[in-house]
């Protein structure tokens, strides 16, 4: 005889706690994607209620017609303690709790199903989605894993990130019966979010809408099928601001001529053009300065670093040999208070005569400007000014060679003792113009388009916007002159980002041309 299953009694949690105003723009339909989120989450099996987590200053006027299944939570302000204490409060009378973000308008009902059929026939603690590009499938959890996680999290106020639940859980996985739906095909690689939160997964997202979409599947069929259309906009921005530089390296391609010739600097005023240009346009870049040349030698240094720091939407990476920063520039370092900061101090060794070689002087000063950046981060920043670059992430880099492994150990070993990221890089031989001295070849086993053509935008000393910085490098002027896509100064990024899609396009057809078949940096990923 039959036993009847029992029905299961589900609340969803959408958290919309930091909803972007990308949330609220009309998609194909005419619906955003937070009523699109709110009602693909009302579809989930053995739904009973929706608990809605905003923050206070929330209009109750967004809400769907269906709001008499929809209870709100504010808050002034959301960290993962409030998340989880308000997660078991609401679902201490359910048996299951469905957890999404209430961004994502592509939530997929019966993606959610088979997590719900998978949670249940294994009793499990918690289920998750695995394999697909985020924003497509709810995690789901028992009430009494959120009161295990709420215990886990020890009341740390934390950011609530999009794996705040399980960023949690890892800290005892083993404790949790998991159950994960894996995809047939792992997009894990594409890191792929569509959720509302950027202009570059809305216009993603607007693309999806585009499509015949049928449900979770024709994610892969995106991918596989239409990869050109992954190339949104660009998220990081090398900046060439000069082209001095205090040393001479060995595995730099202008490394002979390194702090020779006549010393050209862009001009602040022009810096700020490109930099309220990018922030215009995609409004959550990475600045990094500098694109060849030493940030250091550039007079007006501090003001280029403010100028990106004035625009909440923007982050500053800056790539330093750690030599030519002078104590004044460290004083006005000190008074600048922002996590959208992060320094990568280029050392590669530890041993001085190594160090010489590599980079030719200033061993000492490098070192000592990494241990002056870890100071002042450690230092809280009083309330007159100064103390400290809060939150700023400092890292010291070391190329990873051949016959140099040894070397790296070292490095890394010392650093980390001493509290600081490090970060080993692979070694770039710039499309064959520089000796194969890498340690070993990494690259994947089936060739795919280039990170750098989708996602990056190298600007040069005089707005020049290149297609790939590898491609600066070649003698040819014929086929540098091909890499070219047009001036910052005298076109909308817009209009020059559009000139690289054919390039994109011909990778994804499997493409790649004489210069690109020589470069190993394509799997290489910055932002």
């Amino acid at each position: 005889m039959d036993v009847p299953v029992k029905e299961m009694n589900a609340l969803a949690v959408l958290y919309g706690g930091a909803l972007h105003e990308y949330a609220f723009q009309p998609l194909a339909g005419g619906k955003n994607a937070f009523i699109c989120a709110l009602q693909r989450a009302g579809a989930f099996r053995g739904l009973t209620k929706i608990v809605l987590l905003v923050r206070d200053d929330f209009d109750e006027k967004l809400l769907p017609s269906f709001v008499d299944r929809i209870a709100l939570v504010r808050s002034e302000s959301w960290n993962t303690k409030k998340l989880l204490d308000t997660i078991v409060r609401e679902g201490e009378a359910f048996d299951l709790i469905y957890f999404a973000w209430a961004d994502c308008p592509l939530l997929d009902v019966e993606l959610a199903g088979a997590l719900e059929a998978r949670h249940r026939r294994y009793a499990a603690e918690y289920t998750y989605q695995d394999g697909l590009p985020g924003g497509l499938a709810p995690e789901l959890l028992v009430p009494a894993t959120a009161v295990f996680l709420q215990k886990l999290n020890a009341g740390a106020e934390n950011p609530v990130e999009r794996d705040a639940l399980f960023s949690v859980l890892q800290k005892d996985i083993n404790s949790f019966d998991i159950e994960t739906e894996l995809s047939s095909v792992d997009l894990r690689s594409h890191r792929l979010n569509l959720a509302a939160d950027s202009k570059r997964n809305l216009l993603l997202i607007e693309r999806c809408f585009a499509l015949p979409w049928a449900g979770y599947q024709s994610a892969q069929a995106l991918v596989l099928q239409r990869p050109e259309l992954l190339r949104t906009l660009p998220a990081f921005f090398p900046i060439m601001v000069t082209n001095s530089c205090p040393q001479k390296c060995a595995h730099c391609p202008h490394g002979p001529e390194g702090g020779g010739g006549a010393k050209n600097f862009m001009p602040l005023e022009r810096f700020k053009i490109i930099v309220g240009k990018i922030a215009a346009w995609t409004d959550d870049a990475v600045i990094d300065l500098s694109l060849w040349g030493e940030l250091a030698m550039h007079p007006q240094k501090i003001e280029l670093i403010k100028a990106v720091l004035e625009y909440e939407s923007l982050s500053l990476v800056i790539e330093t040999c750690g030599v030519g920063w002078s104590e004044d520039d460290v004083k006005a370092l000190s008074q600048l208070d922002t996590s959208a900061l992060s320094w990568i101090v280029s050392l590669d060794t530890n041993d001085p005569a190594e160090y010489a070689r590599i980079h030719g002087k200033g061993f000492v000063e490098a070192v000592n400007f990494v241990h002056t950046l870890q100071h002042l981060v450690q230092e809280p920043r009083s309330e007159e000014g100064g103390g400290g670059i809060k939150k700023t992430k400092v890292y010291v880099q070391a190329l990873r060679c051949k016959g140099k492994e040894d070397d790296i150990e070292k490095f890394y070993r010392y650093w980390k003792e001493q509290d600081v990221h490090v970060i080993v890089q692979k070694y770039d031989y710039f499309c064959t113009a520089l000796p194969d001295l890498r340690a070993g070849d990494i690259s994947p086993v089936l060739r795919q388009p280039c990170w750098h053509i989708m996602r990056d935008m190298p600007i040069l000393i005089d707005g020049t916007v290149v297609s790939c910085r590898e491609a600066i490098v070649q003698t040819d002027a014929a086929e540098r002159e091909a890499w070219t896509l047009g001036n910052i100064f005298n076109e909308t990024p817009d209009s020059i980002w559009t000139k690289g899609a054919w390039r994109y396009k011909k990778q994804c057809e499997g493409e790649y041309g004489s210069f690109c078949d020589k470069c190993d940096e394509y799997y290489t990923y910055n932002f």
